[in-house]
């Protein structure tokens, strides 16, 4: 079992936005809504595109390409273009810190 990994700071990720991170050759994007984090994969379901330009508001991220919105604590996916949600990693935030754990998708 892999620990958690820090990969920002909360202060760098805007509230209602989102903040672009490579690790270990994997784009991840850190959303902040609502006062929570979240970590997705930075591929949206439907056509591959990347999201780090979406829409970040109430919880939700919007696909910038085709306007798919997907919950950010749970991936669903909402709407008619795809079912397949996004995927969501298992993170926290610790000392103003935000980790992340690729091994373990959220629960």
């Amino acid at each position: 079992m892999h620990d958690y990994r820090t990969i920002a700071q909360v202060a760098d990720v805007p509230t209602n936005g989102s903040k672009l991170v490579v690790l270990d050759g994997r784009e991840l994007l850190v959303c902040n809504s609502r006062d929570a984090i979240h970590v997705v994969e930075n591929r949206c379901s439907h056509q591959d595109q990347p999201l780090d330009s979406g829409r970040v508001r109430n919880g939700y991220i919007l696909c910038p390409v085709h306007g798919m919105r997907f919950r950010l604590d749970s991936g669903e996916a909402l709407g008619t273009l795809t079912r397949v949600p996004l995927c969501v990693f298992d993170s926290r935030v610790l000392d103003g810190e935000v980790q992340v754990r690729l091994d373990a998708p959220a629960s």
